[in-house]
């Protein structure tokens, strides 16, 4: 095995964002990343078209094996100079349930992660790059879906945030770091 296409969902920011870290890695057997729902991983494989589970990640190798779920993400691990080794102790019988675990646990909450973090998934890349400059008008004044979101307070610190939200980043980045927020 020489090589592994990795099939992600273009729709979610985190999966964008690790699509893009996985780039930058220095790997051991050559590493693909497809958007799962693009026009060349539907060319490149028609049989492996987007099943039901959005939270399943695919991956496939040079020879035509096909990955799925843990096995997936063992396998780009795998492939990652500075994974292997985890790779392989993860793929071991005794720890192969915690990685199972681990893994579904990121897959189920990744759109989560992606608002916690503010990661913009590469739709919503493609549509403002779309929309062009940010001085371009896009609505007639006073149209309803050009005004600016209701702001509240966060629940920690008392800053202003778009309303739909609880906290704002400084206080999740503390909350994440261990600390109390305020």
């Amino acid at each position: 095995m020489r090589a592994l296409c990795v099939l992600y969902d273009e729709t979610c920011g985190f999966c964008v964002s690790c699509a893009r870290w996985l780039g930058e890695q220095c790997v051991l057997v050559g590493l693909e990343c497809l958007p799962a729902g693009g026009e060349e991983a539907a060319r490149r494989f028609p049989e492996l078209r987007r099943s039901g589970a959005s939270e399943e990640l695919v991956v496939v190798d040079d020879e035509g094996g096909v990955y799925r779920d843990t096995h997936a993400w063992l396998m780009v691990l795998w492939a990652l100079e500075d994974y292997r080794d985890w790779a392989q102790r993860l793929s071991r019988p005794a720890l192969m349930p915690l990685a199972r675990n681990a893994f579904e646990l990121l897959s189920s909450n990744r759109r989560r992660l992606s608002s916690w973090l503010h990661l913009e998934d590469e739709t919503l890349r493609k549509e403002l790059e779309q929309a062009g400059p940010p001085e371009t008008p896009k609505c007639a004044p006073g149209d309803a879906a050009c005004r600016l979101p209701s702001r509240v307070r966060c629940e920690g610190c008392g800053r202003l945030l778009a309303q739909g939200r609880s906290a704002c980043p400084h206080c999740l980045a503390e909350v994440v770091g261990g600390m109390e927020p305020g």
